[in-house]
């Protein structure tokens, strides 16, 4: 796990934040964790999303 994933699942980054963050770290983390960090962040946006409908 990579800071941007420890930092948002803990509440210290928000979605923006955690957003423009893995687009400045792509290179290092790799494409892998990436997608993996993009997927985190759009579910995390959907359930927010979803919670917000109720």
């Amino acid at each position: 796990m990579c800071l941007i994933c420890v930092d948002f699942q803990k509440g210290r980054m928000n979605m923006l934040d955690a957003r423009r963050a893995i687009g400045e770290m792509r290179e290092k983390i790799g494409e892998e964790h990436t997608r993996e960090v993009v997927k985190m962040l759009d579910e995390a946006d959907r359930n927010d999303r979803d919670k917000s409908d109720d």
